[in-house]
C-alpha cells in the first residue's frame, strides 16, 4: 500500500510539474503582428554604428537608442512558420520609435513606463538586443 501511495504521489508531482511547464510556455509572448503592452524603466544607450559597428572612439558613428529594461523578464515564442527564434529571460528591449515618439518619450527617461507595440527578432547590426519592440504610434 505504501509503495502504491508513493507511486501516486510521484505521478501527481510529475503531472503538476508538466502543467506548470505548459503554463509557463503559454505565457511567452508572440512576435508581430501580435500587440503587447510591457512595462519597465526607459533608458537611453549609445552603441557603435557604421562603418564597423565596433568603436565610436575609433570612428564608428554613434547610434543612440531608447531601451526598455523589463522587470520581470519575458520570453518569446515564434510561430511554426516563422524564421525567428525563441528567447527566454529577455530583460531588455531596444525600442523602435519614430522621430515624434522619441520627443514624446524623452521626458520619461529614467522613469517606469508602459509601452505597446509588436515584438520582432534582431536581424541587423543596428539591433542591440535579441528582441526589439516596435512601439505603436499612439500611447
Amino acid at each position: 500500500m505504501t509503495s502504491r501511495l508513493t507511486f501516486l504521489s510521484h505521478l501527481l508531482f510529475v503531472g503538476v510539474l508538466c502543467a506548470d511547464t505548459a503554463n509557463a510556455a503559454q505565457q511567452c509572448l508572440k512576435y508581430e503582428p501580435a500587440v503587447v503592452s510591457l512595462s519597465g524603466k526607459l533608458v537611453q544607450k549609445t552603441f557603435p554604428g557604421p562603418p564597423n559597428f565596433e568603436s565610436v572612439e575609433n570612428g564608428d558613428r554613434a547610434e543612440t537608442r531608447y531601451h526598455l529594461q523589463l522587470d520581470p523578464s519575458i520570453c518569446t515564442r515564434a510561430a511554426k512558420d516563422d524564421d525567428a527564434g525563441d528567447h527566454d529571460g529577455v530583460s531588455e528591449l531596444q525600442l523602435v520609435l519614430s522621430g515624434p515618439q522619441y520627443d514624446a518619450q524623452r521626458p520619461k527617461l529614467g522613469a517606469r513606463v508602459t509601452l505597446s507595440g509588436s515584438l520582432f527578432e534582431a536581424h541587423s547590426g543596428h539591433h542591440h538586443t535579441p528582441v526589439l519592440l516596435m512601439v505603436r504610434e499612439k500611447q
